[in-house]
């Protein structure tokens, strides 16, 4: 392995473009969503056996990271790397650059769940037998990459010493 995987490339749309003249907040995590499903169909949770198990993937929690602008008709690639997983869930990295300069413009750390849809509820289940195999070589294949600085920190506001902020 030399990286993390790319999984997504897309050209930025006049529609995902706000009044800042550059991608709105909102559609940077459309374009990450649409990274983690062609992630999913890479490793084997696609349309046919998310049909044919009923097997699906609902996203916990996520948070982005706003690094740098995209621009209208900048293309962004998205890499993807796995930083955790178990028989259930798994937590990925992913980084947005733009595709002509490389230069980062967003990253999201996030936590899907495999969720079983076939019953009369949604209920947390295994990965896919096949689908749990492919995770578990490309988790083990990121493993041996270090672990991006900012994942699992979460966000926090900077704190002032209290006489700092004392008029």
């Amino acid at each position: 392995m030399t990286g993390p995987m790319q999984v997504f490339e897309i050209e930025i749309p006049a529609a995902w473009v706000d009044y800042n003249d550059h991608l709105n907040d909102a559609y940077h995590t459309v374009a990450f969503s649409l990274a983690g499903d062609a992630f999913m169909e890479r490793i084997g949770l696609g349309p046919a056996t998310r049909e044919a198990t009923g097997r699906t993937i609902y996203t916990l929690g996520l948070i982005i990271r706003y690094v740098a602008e995209a621009k209208l008709g900048e293309r962004l690639s998205i890499s993807l790397q796995v930083l955790e997983t178990d028989a259930k869930r798994m937590r990925v990295w992913m980084e947005a650059r733009r595709a002509g300069d490389q230069v980062l413009v967003s990253t999201t750390e996030q936590v899907f769940m495999c969720v079983d849809r076939s019953g009369e509820r949604p209920r947390a289940a295994d990965f896919p037998a096949e689908m749990a195999a492919k995770l578990e070589i490309v988790a083990a294949d990121h493993a041996q990459l270090p672990t991006p600085l900012e994942a699992g920190q979460g966000l926090a506001l900077r704190r002032r010493s209290v006489s700092s902020v004392t008029p």
